[in-house]
């Protein structure tokens, strides 16, 4: 398995910087840079922070998504999600390639996901193709859900897939969020007493 690009590189490239630009900016050595995305030396938790930071970007808890490998005698290997994920914006609507390869073909595959004939089409063959890495970097979950029920997938894939399509969409029995903790931040901010809401008890 090829190893994954560090949080630099990645942040470093979506900023549309060099090397140098980012060690620049950030003040340190392009070559520091370097050995971190090669993973020869191992940066600080505060030197990453600082590096991204160059980049106009942060740290963020991300989930991880576990898959369930399965077979079925006719269609063979395909994967199931425990749950769906987000692609941030602008990767979940860029233009992809694929190696040509992965379907018999000579040239390589592109689809431009901004464009919702071509995302359908991507997101079918993705998802029968099984290929846990391209879906985690291209199908985001909400599109996904957009456009599910015009999917044309073997019907043990979509068998499969519907509960967590139907988990995602379900409300959920919970506190209601304070985003950002906004009202509570703001009613310290006036001086009012902030009340949150309790979770209420579903309707009979």
């Amino acid at each position: 398995m090829y190893p994954p690009k560090t949080v630099i590189e990645i942040a470093r490239k979506a900023a549309g910087l060099s090397q140098a630009q980012l060690a620049m900016k950030a003040g340190t050595q392009q070559s520091s840079i370097s050995e971190y995305e090669s993973r020869r030396k191992s940066p600080t938790l505060e030197v990453v922070e600082r590096l991204l930071e160059a980049a106009d970007a942060e740290l963020a808890i991300k989930p991880i998504i576990d898959f369930d490998v399965r077979q079925d005698t006719e269609i063979g290997r395909y994967v199931v999600p425990e749950k769906l994920w987000s692609v941030p914006m602008p990767d979940c609507f860029s233009k992809i390639q694929v190696l040509g390869y992965l379907a018999k073909s000579r040239r390589p595959l592109v689809w431009d996901l901004s464009n919702e004939a071509e995302r359908i089409d991507y997101y079918e063959w993705v998802i029968g193709l099984g290929a846990i890495d391209l879906m985690l970097d291209s199908v985001d979950g909400i599109l996904l859900m957009q456009v599910w029920e015009r999917l044309n997938l073997p019907n043990v894939i979509r068998a499969a897939w519907q509960p967590v399509i139907d988990a995602a969409t379900a409300p959920q029995d919970m506190q209601p969020r304070d985003p950002a903790g906004f009202s509570a931040w703001l009613a310290g901010e006036i001086g009012v007493e902030w009340r949150p809401v309790r979770r209420r008890k579903p309707r009979q």
